[in-house]
């Protein structure tokens, strides 16, 4: 199976995404009007779609690369546990101590939060009582429902590669990308034809999102035939997105994102290694929600919103950073991609 070039733009395009979704909750979280032109230009729902294409294309190589189930489990409970858990507790022990609401600690919603939240099962309990009572919005970390989503991409994983024994890999991914695909269009129409908002939530879980997953899987697996195609693929895969043919045939849509984000994340000019600083990506789509809720809450957006804004976002830098070096990075293992690329740097 060919392997994809040392040199690509993964690490930046997941930096890019992750300040999207960040730049995409900004205005609402806020309720700021001068930020709500920024949904304009960044669209949360179109950078976690490519979130998943690339967690698809990553998540297969990683599987293959394993030397087993085991070793696949430990690299994965590595990268995504640490930080998760990290971000639950801070939230349930020190965002009482912000509002002044101490006294909810250890009570029995602060208690369903806190273990919900850790089960990922966020959905179950998203708001703490008296926290963030006076902003627009009241959850505390909204991000987090997609990495219940990714981590059961995770288990899936094995199980598809498992049916591959069996089965032509082509047919396999096939049907499983037209059952995610069926099943995400059965429940926009009951959301269309119903107005209830439930059902675009239900189109979004699992199985909905594993399309792109599988489009990402689909073209590490075939990647041979991608790279020798690229340029005869991304066209009309790009005139499909831009023309906004997922609206009219929405089938077709998370293979042209997978088509066109995977393409810019290897074939695309080399970027530079920005794997050197080590994966704050995943911090910046973690904290950046709370951070928000925080500046909001205490009204430090009022008066001198921009000159804010470039606070907020050094603010999540630096937090993000710190998380990778002092929590997440003592977890990976010396193979990591994250650890190689930091030792390039350094080396002559």
């Amino acid at each position: 199976m060919a392997d994809i070039p040392h040199k690509n733009n993964f690490d930046l395009l997941r930096l890019l995404l992750a300040f999207t979704v960040c730049l995409s909750h900004l205005g609402e979280v806020s309720g700021i009007q001068a930020f709500h032109p920024l949904e304009w230009y960044f669209y949360s729902g179109v950078a976690v779609d490519c979130f998943f294409v690339v967690s698809g294309f990553l998540i297969f190589r990683s599987y293959s690369r394993s030397s087993g189930l085991l070793s696949y489990c430990n690299k994965r409970v590595r990268r995504i546990f640490p930080a998760y858990i990290t971000v639950v507790l801070v939230a349930a022990f020190l965002l009482p101590f912000l509002v002044a609401t101490t006294d909810i600690i250890f009570s029995s919603q602060w208690n369903r939060y806190l273990f919900s939240n850790l089960a990922f099962l966020n959905f179950l309990q998203p708001d703490l009582p008296d926290v963030f009572t006076g902003n627009p919005l009241q959850v505390i970390n909204a991000p987090l429902w997609t990495i219940k989503i990714e981590l059961m991409f995770y288990c899936s994983v094995p199980l598809i590669f498992l049916l591959f024994k069996k089965n032509k890999k082509w047919l396999v991914l096939t049907l499983l990308y037209a059952g995610s695909v069926g099943y995400s269009m059965f429940f926009l129409h009951l959301h269309r034809t119903s107005g209830l908002p439930i059902y675009q939530t239900l189109a979004k879980q699992l199985p909905g999102q594993l399309a792109f997953f599988l489009g990402g899987g689909s073209i590490y697996l075939y990647f041979g035939f991608f790279q020798k195609h690229s340029l005869k693929l991304l066209i009309p895969a790009f005139i499909f997105l831009a023309s906004q043919g997922h609206t009219m045939v929405p089938a077709l849509y998370p293979l042209a994102l997978a088509i066109s984000v995977i393409f810019f994340a290897v074939f695309f000019p080399y970027l530079g290694n920005w794997g050197k600083y080590g994966d704050i990506s995943y911090g910046v789509y973690i904290y950046h929600f709370p951070i928000i809720q925080i500046f909001t809450d205490h009204d430090l957006f009022r008066g001198h919103p921009w000159q804010t804004f470039f606070f907020l976002i050094l603010t999540i830098l630096c937090i993000s950073a710190c998380s990778y070096h002092f929590i997440e990075r003592p977890f990976l293992r010396k193979s990591s991609h994250y650890r190689q690329a930091a030792e390039e740097q350094a080396s002559p």
